[in-house]
């Protein structure tokens, strides 16, 4: 095992055990002593309820059961929320004490209604369109974006109203940036609903489908018809779209693109997961990359946490004639809420222009 494998692990186990208590524990720690229930969650329980936690959690991640992995994931989703409250009510307390009892039933309202909004935003998706001019392009074309659909934390009914809204779009073909899938249990009958597209879908890997495996996704993908790109290029009517594999590696984009053959006389679209390696994609003379990866966040205020890592978390950007969209994501990972952020089907028109 390298170093930097032991690092990531380390850092990862940290991230668990840090996470078990401020989501799973310290929220009804808080709840519980401001209500004037100081004596239920005493030190001995709260560190036992903690090594239980990360027990369970250890667990799931062993056994994989779907139940167990849905119930951790969304309390995780309802934890976050009562944690950021409660937090913010822990730092007025310090500067102006006030009645904790009527704090704590405030906060219970607001949590329950901001995640009862959560769980109902994430349940669809609405469509963003943009148009993008370029000289190079030979004819109009209709482009559709969806990434992080996660498939499997998501069910083959979600994808199913994914793929009802593509087709009211007509596009020319779909394009999918990475995590359209995140578990191994995922089967044909899952993602079946791809078959009931008639125009041409093109993907590239993204991180969850290195963790669940390529040699079981990729065959899984292409038999519904997908064309998987990965680390290469394909001509279709007209355009070069290029795919490239998800790596932590900041370089990979760079380093991938300088194998692959590109034509100047095309436009270029770059299927790319995370939105790193951009600057190489416009040293290269890419016209348009697409990416995701972030969620924008998918629960405010995690998105102050993910601008830490990545500079451009969603939106369209521009560096003279290339352009950058990364997408919010389609699904969601892990609970199935959205706060300060919506599910996204990206319809994308490119706009031939004379000189």
């Amino acid at each position: 095992m390298t170093r930097r494998t032991l690092q990531r692990a380390a850092f990862f186990w940290l991230f668990v055990i840090l996470s078990a208590y401020l989501v799973y524990i310290y929220p009804i720690q808080r709840l519980t002593q401001w209500f004037g229930s100081p004596d239920l969650l005493k030190l001995p329980s709260t560190v036992g309820l903690w090594m239980l936690m990360i027990a369970i959690l250890w667990l799931s991640f062993r056994r994989g059961s779907r139940v167990l992995e849905r119930v951790l994931f969304n309390w995780m989703g309802v934890g976050f929320i009562f944690c950021v409250l409660c937090l913010l009510y822990d730092l007025v307390r310090l500067i102006n004490p006030l009645n904790d009892q009527a704090a704590a039933a405030v906060i219970l309202l607001m949590g329950a209604g901001l995640v009862t909004f959560s769980f109902i935003t994430a349940q669809t998706a609405t469509h963003k369109t943009l148009r993008v001019h370029s000289h190079r392009l030979p004819k109009d074309y209709r482009l559709v974006q969806i990434s992080d659909v996660h498939i499997g934390s998501r069910s083959g009914n979600f994808l199913n109203h994914i793929v009802q809204k593509i087709n009211t779009l007509h596009p020319d073909m779909v394009l999918i940036t990475g995590d359209f899938l995140d578990s191994s249990r995922i089967g044909t009958k899952d993602i079946e609903a791809l078959k009931t597209l008639s125009m041409p879908v093109y993907l590239s890997i993204g991180n969850h489908e290195r963790y669940i495996g390529l040699d079981k996704v990729v065959p899984l993908l292409e038999e519904a018809g997908v064309r998987v790109l990965r680390n290469n290029s394909v001509l279709a009517d007209g355009l070069q779209l290029i795919g490239i594999d998800d790596a932590d590696d900041v370089h990979q984009v760079g380093r991938e693109l300088a194998n692959i053959t590109l034509d100047p006389r095309c436009f270029k679209v770059l299927l790319y997961h995370r939105p790193l390696g951009w600057d190489a994609a416009v040293q290269a003379n890419i016209d348009l990359t697409l990416s995701g990866h972030t969620h924008n966040g998918q629960i405010f205020p995690f998105n102050w946490l993910v601008k830490q890592q990545f500079k451009l978390i969603t939106g369209l950007h521009r560096s003279g004639q290339c352009q950058l969209y990364v997408s919010p994501g389609t699904g969601t990972w892990g609970p199935v809420m959205r706060l300060g952020s919506r599910n996204e089907i990206t319809c994308i028109d490119l706009v031939a222009s004379r000189l």
